[in-house]
Formats: C-alpha cells, structure tokens, sequence
C-alpha cells in the first residue's frame, strides 16, 4: 500500500510539473479549413493567424508574447485577427504588450492586422490598451466593420466590443453589413453565437475560454459546465453561423494549463462546393 501511494503521488508530482512548467509554454499552431457558402474565388485559401487571450502579465512574460508573434509571422498569413485580452490586471504591461504584438505587421498580412477588446482589457484599461495598439499599426474594430478588397471582390469583417462587459453596440458593428454575403465577426466571447444579432453572419472568432485551462481524461474541460464558457474551443454551427473559439495562449488564475495546450489558430478559408 505504501508503494501504490509513493506511486501515485509521483504521478501527481510529475502531473503538476507539466501543468506549470511543460504545457502552458507548448505551444501549437492549428490549421483549420472553414467551409464558406459564397466566398469570392478570390478569397479561397485565404488564411487568417487569429491569436487571442495573450495575457501578459506576471504569469506571462514578455518574452513568450514575443514567441506567439514569431509563430504568426512564420505562418504568413493573409489577415491577423486578434481577440482580446492582452494583459490582465496591471496597466504597466499594456505598452509592452502591444509592441511586441505591432510586430505582427511582418507577417506577410496583405489585409492587415485587426484587434476587439476583451473583458480583461478593459478591467485593466479599455482605452490605453486600444489608443496603445493603434499607435502600433493595429485596426480596432471597436463596434465597426470594413471590407477587405481583392480585385473587384470584397470580405466583410465587423468587431464588437466586449460583450461580457456591456460594451456591445450591435446597431453599429452590423450597420450596413449585407447577410446575404459572406462576414465574419470579431467577438472575445463566443456567447454571442445565441444572440439573435449574429444570425446570418458567416464566422465568428473568439477566444476568452482558455480551452478550459483545464482539460481532465474523460470528463473534459469542467469551465464547459459554466453557461459563459459553453462554447469551450474549436469549431462549432448554430443556424448556419459558424464560431470557432481558439484556446488562446496565455493564463490568468492559476499559472496552469493541463489538456487545453496554448493555440495560435490559422484558418484557411474555402469555398462551398456547391459554389463552384
């Protein structure tokens, strides 16, 4: 009996050791096709980075920040997409955070590098942590939508702000946006796939779950259990909205992360079938 306990609380130490020191920094680049009914042939292949939940702060430091960037840039993508959540308390990681973040720009993105705000922005400070990404060739959607432009072709994109936090304006994020064609929305949280306001859109991207943080054998991510975190990560439809919500790649809380591995997400925008 001794040794089934010596064994198992090695096998706890050893757990805990991959949760703190292993996991939280191996990160994974996903490559994901999203099916789109009428997306331009030129916007087939299309590739977004979409990065969300970096988090910095004391749990993380700069210089992994710097890490997930390399790993976007690396991927040439076509558009950026940021979703939220760039530190988590203190507002002395703001600037840093978004200078390691503007280096985005070296991606090869044609379409630019676009960003929402997420809860724990403006917890910390909503308008220095925009005014900072700005300044460093950042687009903020802040409750807006543009189209991106290829040829005589056009992608529509719209950001809301933080829905959790009571920042949404739905009137002027959509205003003008046509439903019968192809969208996509900017959202930190993937609630918003059951608000009415979204039906028709093409994809939403979101983040704020952290894939749980936590991911158990056989019983998942318990955060999924919690109605906000429903929508835990990865791809999901409702009415013919598609949401994929990536697991982010910072902490907050525990510094811990065990079975929801850090993601930065490149999805690859593909024409329906029935379109060609």
């Amino acid at each position: 009996m001794r040794g089934l306990a010596a064994t198992g609380l090695v096998g706890l130490s050893a757990a805990g050791a991959y949760a703190t020191l292993v996991e939280p920094y191996l990160y994974e680049l996903t490559n994901v096709d999203i099916f789109i009914r009428g997306l331009p042939e030129s916007f087939d292949n299309f590739r977004i980075a979409h990065i969300t939940d970096v988090h910095h702060s004391r749990l993380v430091p700069i210089e992994e920040v710097a890490r997930i960037v390399e790993m976007a840039v690396r991927a040439k993508p076509d558009m950026v997409a940021l979703t939220g959540d760039y530190t988590t308390t203190r507002r002395r990681y703001i600037e840093p955070c978004a200078e390691a973040l503007g280096l985005l720009r070296q991606a090869s993105a044609s379409a630019g590098v676009w960003a929402v705000l997420g809860n724990h922005d403006h917890n910390t400070d909503g308008v220095l942590t925009a005014r900072a990404l700005t300044r460093q060739g950042i687009n903020i959607l802040e409750n807006a939508n543009t189209n991106l432009r290829r040829g005589a072709d056009t992608l529509q994109l719209a950001g809301v702000d933080d829905w959790g936090w009571g920042k949404t304006d739905w009137a002027r994020a959509l205003h003008g946006v046509d439903r019968t064609l192809p969208s996509i929305l900017l959202s930190h949280e993937p609630a918003v796939l059951e608000v009415p306001e979204t039906r028709g859109l093409s994809l939403i991207l979101s983040g704020h779950t952290h894939g749980g943080q936590v991911s158990l054998p056989f019983v998942g991510a318990p955060a999924q259990y919690i109605k906000e975190f429903k929508y835990v990560g990865g791809l999901y439809e409702r009415e013919g909205t598609q949401l994929y919500v990536s697991r982010g790649t910072g902490m907050v809380g525990l510094p811990i992360r065990f079975g929801a591995r850090p993601e930065v997400a490149v999805l690859r925008l593909r024409r329906m079938k029935s379109d060609e």
